[in-house]
């Protein structure tokens, strides 16, 4: 499966509540950016691992188990027992620059 998830810039987040299940309710404001990031899910069925995670261009900071793109997967193997998979995740790198070009 392959998938271009739109990117989008954060202009403003506030955090409005905690909620029982230790999540967040937020209010956010979001600029749409003309630009898409990329994300491959192939099934690796000889894996000695559920998931492998490989993430290119802008760097995100955290543990892989952290990552939505694994936490949706993880939940969605707890219902529906899934293959082991490959995940590469693409995330343009978004400067002054680019944003200027786009606007």
């Amino acid at each position: 499966m392959i998938a271009f998830p739109n990117i989008k810039i954060n202009l403003g987040l506030s955090i409005t509540e905690k909620r029982p299940d230790g999540y967040h309710n937020l209010e956010t404001v979001f600029y749409p950016v003309a630009l898409e990031d990329a994300l491959e899910i192939r099934t690796s069925p000889n894996a000695d691992r559920k998931f492998t995670l490989h993430q290119h261009g802008m760097e995100i900071a955290g543990n892989p188990e952290d990552n939505l793109v694994v936490k949706a997967y993880l939940l969605m193997d707890k219902e529906f027992h899934l293959p082991p998979v490959e995940i590469h995740l693409y995330k343009h790198k978004i400067g002054r620059a680019s944003c200027r070009e786009r606007v």
